[in-house]
């Protein structure tokens, strides 16, 4: 591949056209399958007042957060570190990083899209006779599926980061569970956070997907990006409640693309 011949936008438009043979010669599309069953067993489990009360809302929020993290954390955890070797050789022959790595992105972008609208699609018919009357800034559904999606986004997007980082398949994944217990210890619903733990959880998306869910139920509401749960129906909660929760996962979602394009250029320096 040459550098001159080949703009980084054709690169870009290159690494998509694999990435889409991998889907379909490594049945890739089976994750919509785990998607669908994990998501299935949430919905068997969720509570009759989920999107009613703060109580069986926040649980049931923090299940379909969890299956949205357990799913982007899948799709690319060892997406990069496998080709590992071909990008180092390709690298030295005029591959972008940059490209590589936005090829990858927006690759795992249509696939987090697609596992968040089977999410969607089950929680609406398994929430459909107790949904929440009023939205926030969209339509109901739309808000909901934002939220869905760039949770399984964020996620995907730590994932190929680890695996941008290290070298090996076996390291990735033996990293990936401590990545999952970070995200579901550090949401605020299993333990109540305070101190360093509570900073930690700032960064973390299932904080933010938790929060929203509830935003959207109506069952919270927020002073100063301070939580304040009331186990009571009704709460008002600001669109920019939503839209801002929206934001800072969305500006995770660049960041940890940065980052990756940044760990990726040093494939050079493998001595293997």
């Amino acid at each position: 591949m040459s550098e001159k011949r080949i703009s980084g936008i054709q690169q870009i438009h290159i690494y998509l056209g694999k990435c889409w043979r991998l889907f379909k010669n490594e049945k890739q599309w089976k994750n919509f399958i785990s998607s669908f069953i994990i998501i299935l067993i949430i919905s068997l489990v969720t509570g009759p007042d989920m999107f009613q009360t703060y109580s069986d809302t926040n649980k049931g929020a923090f299940a379909i957060v969890s299956a949205c993290i357990w799913s982007g954390l899948f799709n690319s955890i060892q997406s990069i570190c496998r080709e590992r070797d071909i990008i180092k050789r390709e690298y030295r022959t005029g591959l972008r990083i940059s490209s590589y790595i936005l090829a990858h992105a927006i690759y795992e972008m249509a696939l987090c899209a697609g596992e968040s609208l089977i999410v969607l699609l089950m929680v609406l018919i398994r929430n459909h006779s107790h949904l929440p009357e009023k939205s926030l800034v969209f339509p109901l559904a739309i808000d909901l599926y934002i939220t869905l999606f760039l949770v399984t986004y964020s996620s995907d997007l730590i994932a190929m980061l680890i695996s941008c980082a290290v070298r090996a398949e076996t390291t990735a994944m033996m990293i990936m569970p401590f990545v999952l217990v970070i995200q579901l210890v550090m949401s605020g619903v299993v333990f109540t956070l305070e101190g360093i733990s509570k900073i930690i959880s700032y960064f973390t998306v299932s904080r933010w997907g938790v929060n929203c869910i509830c935003a959207i139920a109506r069952t919270t509401r927020y002073v100063d990006w301070e939580a304040i749960y009331l186990d009571i129906e009704g709460c008002d909660p600001e669109p920019s409640t939503l839209t801002g929760a929206w934001g800072i996962m969305l500006l995770f979602c660049v960041v940890y693309i940065l980052i990756s394009i940044i760990l990726l250029h040093r494939v050079d320096k493998d001595q293997r």
